[in-house]
């Protein structure tokens, strides 16, 4: 049983038709169409498709262990879960989200427009990651050294756009007239507003204009 006919298996369990399904994940009813019938081989809503349907979304994504997840039912979502789990009433939960490992150039178009998703063939790769942030989250590369030695160039972070940032937390930004992307820490000092950079070599940046905040990073991702 291939990824299409899983997904189309877990609706029909749920007792959803295609559209009803795909109001509830946030997505088209092409969208979900085209997953069904193979068109599309992979989806970032996998995990909220599998929690809408009630069913395991590590079963969904690669057939592996079983299709049924204990505690949950059909519509509940990631939060929904967590707390059935701490309560003893979920036995497994979802281990993983797919998370696009996207370019710079992607981040910045990502910017002008927060709700498009990223088509499968335009990612470098997918990641799987804990479900601790947004089903909007994606990854990058470090571009360079200026954040070192927290994170060396070219590792992987992880970034949730629906968060704002805060003092001390680190963030992707635009700065304005500027079309690219920038990854620093950001300090609030009173009415002023600074980037830091982790590797003292490189100024600090004093924010004059008006700032964009592309996304908040929430880890970092390392695969052996």
């Amino acid at each position: 049983m291939n990824y299409g006919e899983r997904i189309q298996m877990a609706r029909k369990q749920a007792k959803l038709t295609q559209k009803e399904l795909a109001d509830r994940v946030s997505v088209s009813q092409t969208a979900i169409h085209k997953l069904e019938c193979g068109r599309s081989r992979s989806s970032r809503r996998t995990v909220s498709i599998a929690l809408t349907c009630g069913v395991d979304p590590i079963w969904l994504e690669t057939g592996r262990g079983e299709m049924s997840l204990i505690g949950a039912t059909p519509g509940m979502t990631q939060a929904e879960l967590a707390t059935a789990a701490e309560n003893g009433d979920a036995h497994r939960a979802p281990l993983f989200a797919r998370l696009p490992l996207i370019s710079w150039e992607d981040a910045s178009r990502s910017c002008e427009e927060p709700n498009e998703s990223f088509h499968p063939g335009s990612v470098e790769a997918w990641l799987p990651i804990a479900p601790r942030s947004s089903d909007r989250a994606f990854a990058l590369h470090v571009p360079d050294d200026s954040m070192e030695p927290e994170f060396r160039e070219g590792e992987i972070i992880i970034i949730d756009p629906t968060r704002a940032g805060k003092h001390n937390q680190f963030v992707i930004v635009r700065l304005e007239g500027d079309a690219t992307v920038i990854f620093k820490q950001l300090l609030v000092v009173g009415n002023r507003t600074y980037l830091k950079p982790l590797n003292a070599r490189y100024p600090l940046i004093d924010v004059q204009g008006a700032m964009q905040f592309c996304g908040v990073v929430v880890g970092k991702f390392k695969e052996y």
